[in-house]
């Protein structure tokens, strides 16, 4: 059974988890933990400007690495944001508006070296959710 919301049909447009980012002290360390202690499977390396990412996989699962900058407190396991693939990325962001939750970003914004679109906004626990458009 699909639930509507307005004129969305909600079960064909959240499709699943994508991936965990984790940020991480040390990125080559932590791509060699996950690949060669875990048996995660390095898929990709991004540069976005100063950010860089590593994606690996694991049975389906997919863990984004991301290095924390000196601004951002890393503690152990802190797990900065997970994501939810969507069908429709604009049909999405308007069923979160009209939940009034806090959009981190105002709209969908284009990534395409990794996704087409990309969103953020928090979830009722303040807990950060990002939504990925292939």
């Amino acid at each position: 059974m699909c639930l509507l919301w307005g004129v969305f049909e909600i079960g064909n447009l959240f499709l699943g988890l994508d991936h965990i980012n984790i940020q991480t002290r040390d990125l080559e360390n932590s791509v060699k933990f996950y690949s060669e202690v875990l048996g995660f499977t390095l898929v990709n390396r991004v540069e976005l400007g100063s950010i860089k990412l590593v994606f690996l996989t694991l049975g389906g699962t997919t863990v984004e690495l991301r290095e924390a900058s000196e601004r951002v407190s890393c503690q152990d396991g802190v797990v900065d944001h997970f994501t939810l693939r969507v069908s429709d990325i604009f049909a999405a962001v308007e069923v979160l508006k009209s939940q009034g939750l806090e959009l981190i970003t105002p709209e969908p914004v284009a990534i395409e070296s990794i996704y087409r679109y990309i969103f953020f906004f928090r979830g009722p626990s303040g807990e950060k959710i990002e939504l990925v458009q292939s």
